[in-house]
Parts: structure tokens; sequence; C-alpha cells
């Protein structure tokens, strides 16, 4: 024990050295090993203008670390037989009304939270710039009901942040409390997690502030995120917590796995942390699946379904390389404009491994330190150069958007549009009515596009191709708009189709999710 705190203590320059390549403001960071806490540690800072550091109190978005907090939830209301399992979703919440008959009469509340339903993810259709929700709340249930079916119903792995939004509605209809409420009142005060919350709070001092970092890795401070109690896809992302919270969570939950105790506070936790589906289509040599709000993965073997870093390398690193006796590994990232987050348990040695980011920077720098930690507690005899693979995570970040900028300009067609471009302008919604991009001029002669008619975060039109536009912009344009940073070009290019008599468009696809090529078709209405 003493050696392993001696070697998490000596890791001090290394961290500093890869949150300086990443563009990472603060980190705090923590390490459970065979029940005990044996490291914290701090870095950077959790104010950069006031010069403040974070400690392991600090209060940081965790993002879709949250997700485990829903299932535990689900859990409690289970052992309670207030509902199953596999419970059709739609028998509680008759507003889930998915023209798929499997989908709206056997998908079960386990089937969204191990992402096992096969419907679309829509993720990019959550947020607005500085991640302000796009929808209501309430909006949820018939937004989720119009998701396309990209797999057959339980047999694939599709990673959907809806059906974590649909948990969480699940749990105030059964319990008639918010969900907020519910897991403060079950599992946050019970477990002494007493800085572990879902509300966003202004006089909460001890607060990371956070950041993006700039393409030269400067950071630029944005405002904190609205995720919490009441607001969208809150079971997916809306618990801030700390080091020391998580934690005790984590301690937790590998106690009360495959035990039974009935004075336990979380429950049906073997359930929980059990694989429900296959993360690769075809079988494996080793096992890789999603238990419910946790990855599970055999080491040796790489940590690449989650978090940022896959858009930034070919190959994710393999982890545990050397060692003698595989381990089971479970773990999630976290990401919601501008926190990362990562943690990390093996449950044989009951270890975890927490490490909380205020940064969405160069590369997901929670994820490489989470790495990092995680081989120090393996110590095993090669190890991956987390610095070497820092640098080249953050250089492809960077050069991700002049290639997509190269790209469309190479086939880019640099006629003007046969059509006027006010044959363009107009209000196009998607099928139920309640996501739109609005078309319009600002200015004399340029073309501009909004989400959800709101204006003041309006984007230049640019002519592609006949009847398609681009509003693909800089690396640090999107930073300093508080945008998740795609970088998938097909993102930034709307197509126009269905002209009628007059010339005026009436169709506009926009290819937002990759898993459904094709794209969604918004239609025009008119407004005003």
């Amino acid at each position: 024990m003493d050696t392993l705190v001696h070697r998490l203590k000596l890791l001090g320059p290394t961290i500093i050295e890869i949150c300086r390549i990443s563009g990472n403001a603060g980190v705090s960071l923590g390490v459970l090993h065979k029940n005990e806490v044996i490291h914290l540690d701090n870095f950077g800072y959790r104010d950069v203008e006031a010069k403040k550091a974070p400690d392991q109190d600090t209060l940081y978005f965790v993002a879709s670390l949250s997700k485990l907090f829903t299932a535990a939830g689900i859990g409690i209301l289970v052992d309670e037989k207030k509902l199953e399992w596999d419970t059709p979703v739609s028998l509680i919440l008759p507003e889930f009304d998915h023209p798929d008959e499997t989908i709206k009469n056997k998908a079960g509340i386990v089937d969204f939270l191990s992402h096992r339903s096969g419907l679309a993810g829509k993720t990019q259709m959550w947020y607005l710039e500085f991640a302000r929700p796009a929808l209501p709340r309430w909006d949820t249930m018939q937004f989720s009901s119009y998701l396309d079916v990209v797999y057959a119903f339980q047999q694939r792995w599709l990673y959907n942040n809806w059906g974590y939004g649909l948990a969480d509605q699940v749990i105030e209809k059964v319990s008639g409390k918010s969900w907020g409420t519910f897991l403060r009142e079950r599992i946050f005060d019970p477990l002494g997690m007493r800085g572990t919350t879902t509300q966003v709070d202004p006089s909460t001092e001890n607060v990371a502030n956070g950041y993006m970092a700039l393409s030269d890795g400067t950071q630029y401070q944005l405002p904190r995120p609205r995720q919490g109690d009441g607001k969208l896809a809150e079971g997916a992302a809306g618990v801030q917590s700390n080091v020391r919270d998580l934690l005790t969570f984590y301690k937790n939950v590998m106690q009360a796995n495959g035990e039974q105790r009935t004075s336990s506070t979380l429950k049906n936790i073997t359930t929980i942390t059990s694989p429900h589906v296959a993360l690769d289509p075809e079988p494996a040599s080793s096992e890789r699946s999603y238990a419910l709000g946790l990855i599970r993965t055999m080491l040796p073997g790489s940590l690449r379904m989650v978090g940022l870093n896959p858009m930034y390398v070919d190959n994710m690193p393999i982890v545990g390389k050397g060692i003698k006796t595989p381990h089971l590994c479970m773990y999630h990232q976290g990401s919601v404009v501008p926190h990362l987050s990562s943690a990390h348990l093996l449950p044989d040695t009951n270890t975890a491994i927490v490490v909380l980011t205020n940064s969405m920077a160069n590369n997901d720098a929670a994820d490489w330190l989470g790495q990092l930690l995680l081989e120090t507690v393996l110590d095993n005899p090669h190890k991956n150069d987390y610095v070497a693979i820092a640098k080249a995570s953050a250089a492809a970040s960077v050069a991700l958007w002049p290639a997509m900028a190269k790209e469309l300009e190479t086939h880019r067609e640099p006629n003007i549009p046969r059509q006027p471009l006010t044959n363009y302008e107009g209000r196009f919604y998607n099928i139920i009515g309640d996501w739109c991009i609005d078309v319009f001029f600002e200015a004399e002669g340029i073309l501009k596009m909004c989400f959800q008619a709101q204006r003041n975060e309006s984007y230049p039109l640019d002519h592609y191709r006949p009847h398609e536009f681009s509003w693909l912009f800089t690396r640090d344009e999107n930073v300093r708009r508080g945008r998740f940073p795609v970088v998938n070009l097909d993102f930034y290019i709307l197509t126009f189709r269905a002209p009628d008599e007059a010339g005026m468009m009436q169709q506009l696809t926009w290819r937002h999710d990759p898993d459904v090529p094709v794209g969604e078709i918004f239609y025009r209405r008119p407004h005003g």
C-alpha cells in the first residue's frame, strides 16, 4: 500500500504536463484502494482569473457519471416492487408512444439504461450554445417517441442519452418526487454525500468554473452549465459532485455488489453492474459490455466506447499490458460543455479512481489522467506514455477543424445558387414540430440560420453545392460559442429540396446523427 501511495504521489509532474498539453485549467482526483481512500490531489485552478485552486470538495458537473445514480434510483424502486426492470416504459409513461410496436410494447427501463433499445441518439439536439437545453424537460417523451430505429430491439448497443431522460421521468412518476429530490433523499443523504447536488445554486462558493481550450491551449471561460433537476436530460447528466463524495459512492457500489443486505442504501447493484449488452457487434475474445451506467472491460484492453478521445486517436491505447492476471474494469467518462470527468473501478481490489476536470480541453484530459492512475494502481510492466498520447491527441484535435474546412473547399462547387437566396428562407421543423431550423436574412445578401429560432445564436450559410449550404466555422469560434466539438463535416451542411411552384424550398435535410446517414428532414412552416 505504501509503495502504491508513493507511486501515486510521484505522478504530479506528469499530471501537470498532461494538463498543460491539453489546455486543462483545473483537476481534482482521488484513489480508493481496498476500501480506503489512499490518495487525493488537485492541480491548476478552479477559477483561473482569481487563481483559486480546487480541492477534494470542489463542485464539478460530472456529466454522464450521473447515469449510475439514475440507474441506482431505479434499482431502489425495483426493490420496493414499484416496477420491474422490464416493465414497458409506455405503461408508466403513456406519453412515450413510439410508432414501432416492439419499442412501444416491450422496451423496458433496463433496455434504455443499457443503451440496447436500438434507437438513434440524436445527441446534438439536446443543447444549444453554452449547454443551454434546446427543449423543455417535459418534451422528452414526445421527442423520444420519434427517434429512428437504427438496430433491432435488444440486438446492438447504441449510446442514447434520451433513454436516461425517460428514466428520470419514470423515477418522478413512480416515486411522486422529482428526480433530484429522490436522489438526494434516497442516495446522497443516506451515504453522507453532503456536497453532491442536482441544483444549480449561484451562492455555492467552492465550485469549478468552466473553460474550453482555444487552439493554442489558452483557457476560455464559459458560463456554468444549466443541467440539473427539472432540466432536459437530467438523468443522463444532471449531477454535480466532488471527488470525496464520488469515492464514497463508488465504495458503496462495490460493497453492495453481490450482497443482498436489507440495510444497504443501494439496491439491485448486482443487476446494475452485470453485463446487459455486448459493445462489439461480433464476438470478442474478452468481455466488453455495457451494464447500467457503467462499461465493463477486461484488462488488458482498450477503454474506448465513450469519452472524447476516440475522436482524436486512431486506436485507443491498451491499458494493463503485461499484467499477470486479467482484471475486470468498470468505467465511464462524462462530457458536458465545459466539464470532463472519468471514473474507473476495479471490483476485485475494491479500487475506485475519480478524475474531475473543469475544461473541455484539446483532448479528454480526464480520460488520459484516469488511465494513467489506473495503470499506476495495476503497476503493469508495459505502461503507456500518456504524455506522448496527450500530445498526439491534442494536436489531432486542433488539426481536425482545418481538415474539415479543406475537405469542404475540395468539394465545393463555386457557382452561385440557381435560386434566389430568398427561396431558402423559412422556419423548417422536424416531423413532430418541436425542433426548428430558422433560415433568414440578417443583413442584405447574407443568408443565416439558427436553431430553435434563437437568432442571437445565428450562423452564416455559405453556398456549398446546388441547394446545399455550409455553416462550418473555426475551432476557436466553436469554443467562443460554447458548442460541443463535433468533427463530422456532414453535421455542418444543410440540403434544401422540394421547391413549390414559386420556388420556395419546402424541405431541409440535416445529417446531424452519423447513425442516421440519410439525415433528418425538416419541413417548412409559415410563421409570424
